[in-house]
C-alpha cells in the first residue's frame, strides 16, 4: 500500500508537466481561432469570443467564455478587465507557470483596446511567445516527468523497506 501511494504521488506530480503542455497547445489553437474571427470574419470581440468558445477545447474555452460573459453582462467591464477577471479564475486549475500567466495577462491588456491591425499584431506576438513556452514545456516534461515517476516508486520502496 505504501509503494502504491508513493508511486501515485509521483505520477500525479509528473502529470502536471503533461497538463501544462496540453493547455499551452490548446491556448495557441484557440487564440489562433480568435485571430481568424477578428481578421477575416471582422467579428466584434464578444461575437468572436462566442464563436471560438463553441469550437475550442472545453477547458481553455472556459477562459474565453467567462471573458465574453463579463463583457456582455452589462456590468461595464472593458475587454481588458473582463480578460483579467476570467484569467484569475482560469489560472487556479490550469498548471500554468508565472511566465505563461504573464504572457496571457499582457495579451489581455490590448484585447479590444486597439485597431484591427494592432489586435492582429498582439495576437501574433502572443502566439509566438506561447509557442516558445510550449517548446520549453516539452523540454521540462522530458527532463522531469520520468524523474518524478521513478522518484515516487523508489521512495515507496524505500519507505516499505524502512518499515519492514
Amino acid at each position: 500500500m505504501v509503494i502504491i501511494s508513493c508511486s501515485m504521488i509521483g505520477f500525479i506530480i509528473a502529470g502536471y508537466y503533461q497538463k501544462r503542455l496540453q493547455i499551452l497547445k490548446s491556448l495557441q489553437a484557440t487564440i489562433s481561432m480568435l485571430e481568424t474571427e477578428i481578421n477575416y470574419g471582422h467579428s466584434p470581440l464578444p461575437e468572436a469570443l462566442r464563436n471560438i468558445v463553441q469550437k475550442g477545447d472545453k477547458e481553455v474555452s472556459k477562459l474565453f467564455l467567462n471573458t465574453m460573459k463579463y463583457i456582455s453582462d452589462g456590468s461595464g467591464y472593458t475587454a481588458d478587465e473582463a480578460w483579467e477577471k476570467a484569467l484569475k479564475g482560469f489560472i487556479f486549475d490550469s498548471n500554468l507557470n508565472n511566465e505563461d500567466i504573464k504572457i496571457l495577462t499582457n495579451f489581455g491588456k490590448y484585447l479590444g483596446a486597439t485597431d484591427l491591425q494592432d489586435q492582429i499584431k498582439n495576437i501574433k506576438m502572443t502566439l509566438t511567445r506561447l509557442h516558445q513556452q510550449e517548446t520549453a514545456a516539452v523540454e521540462e516534461k522530458q527532463k522531469n516527468e520520468k524523474m518524478w515517476k521513478y522518484l515516487g516508486v523508489l521512495s515507496g520502496i524505500m519507505v516499505f523497506l524502512l518499515l519492514c
